[in-house]
């Protein structure tokens, strides 16, 4: 496909990612021309939202009206509303980092280069976001006037991971269809049912790993009945949650190998997060003691590298995409219900 958005400052806006994301400044430079550009721009405007959505130490008004008008400049781009938007909530104390002030001081900056993209790519890069923030405040709205939260019901934790997460694999669907228009359509429509489940296990995956921090600021996305933190500490009442979120990334698994398989720079940026998580699930659960004493459990660079590696060679294939996973996550594996040995 010819390069048409040459114009797009692609330096300046890895730069961003590489401020604000560890996984996806690896992922979304893999992408070809501009579905590499519009998931950039799409995922850079999505850690605005969520930058919003977490100033937990905003008055819980602040966040909804932040959210709100963030909704409605997604709709209707206008620069000097976005200007005004940047100026006063990049400069608001209480974020949790720096970086999140700075990328939303860049909010104007990127829907100038989202409005370089063609208008298809911009119009669903903005439909997403808004429709992320607009249940976004309906989350924050649940909060108490502490800013804490508790889910209670399962049901709760899977609209939850739609809402934040689960849209995202609807973009990455979108921007491929447009990418690709010629896609065949059968497959198209196989990787519609996958989409949400992606991004739901990869958000599991970072709920699990924020558990306790969550618990000690008064968040609880996971219900009560699976945590261990009542004072009993049995932490085996967490694994369901670890098994929940290994199934929803073997849908990713799924996702991938409906990919073409000749779409390897796809299928590899696509395949890279998912292993990253699955490693990561395996790390959590071997040091879940640790989790749940307040230890920072993470994987290494050097596993990371390892990962890189693996997604490398088996990305052109669907049998080696399934043995990676499988070489990947064996232990979350023998979790499921139909593993060998299983209880119950």
């Amino acid at each position: 496909m010819e390069e048409i958005s040459a114009l797009v400052d692609r330096e300046r806006l890895e730069g961003l990612l590489v401020l604000t994301s560890r996984t996806f400044a690896i992922n979304i430079p893999m992408l070809p021309d501009l579905l590499r550009d519009g998931l950039t721009l799409g995922y850079l405007l999505l850690r605005n939202a969520d930058s919003l959505e977490d100033a937990y130490r905003w008055p819980k008004e602040r966040r909804l009206e932040g959210l709100d008008s963030f909704h409605d400049l997604m709709l209707h781009p206008d620069g000097p509303a976005a200007r005004r938007f940047a100026d006063r909530y990049s400069s608001i104390p209480g974020l949790e980092d720096a970086a999140q002030a700075e990328l939303l001081a860049e909010t104007p900056y990127l829907l100038t280069e989202l409005a370089k993209l063609p208008e298809g790519y911009g119009r669903e890069v903005r439909s997403h976001v808004a429709r992320i923030a607009r249940r976004m405040q309906l989350w924050v709205a649940d909060h108490d006037d502490g800013n804490q939260l508790r889910l209670r019901r399962l049901q709760q934790l899977d609209d939850y991971c739609y809402s934040v997460a689960g849209i995202v694999g609807e973009l990455v669907t979108s921007l491929i269809a447009l990418y690709r228009p010629t896609l065949d359509l059968t497959r198209l429509l196989f990787l519609r049912t996958l989409e949400t489940g992606v991004g739901a296990g990869l958000q599991l995956t970072n709920i699990l790993k924020d558990a306790f921090r969550d618990h000690l600021e008064g968040r609880y996305y996971i219900p009560h009945e699976y945590l261990p933190i009542d004072g009993s500490h049995r932490v085996d009442r967490i694994r369901p949650i670890f098994a929940y979120a290994y199934r929803h990334l073997s849908l990713g698994i799924d996702y991938t190998c409906t990919l073409p398989e000749g779409e390897l720079a796809i299928r590899k940026a696509v395949l890279v997060p998912i292993l990253l998580a699955g490693a990561t699930l395996v790390h959590l659960l071997d040091r879940i003691e640790d989790l749940f004493r307040g230890v920072e459990v993470k994987i290494s660079r050097e596993q990371v590298a390892a990962i890189l590696d693996l997604a490398d060679r088996a990305s052109g294939e669907n049998q080696s995409v399934r043995s990676a996973w499988r070489e990947t996550t064996q232990m979350l594996a023998d979790l499921r219900p139909d593993a060998a040995g299983a209880g119950g």
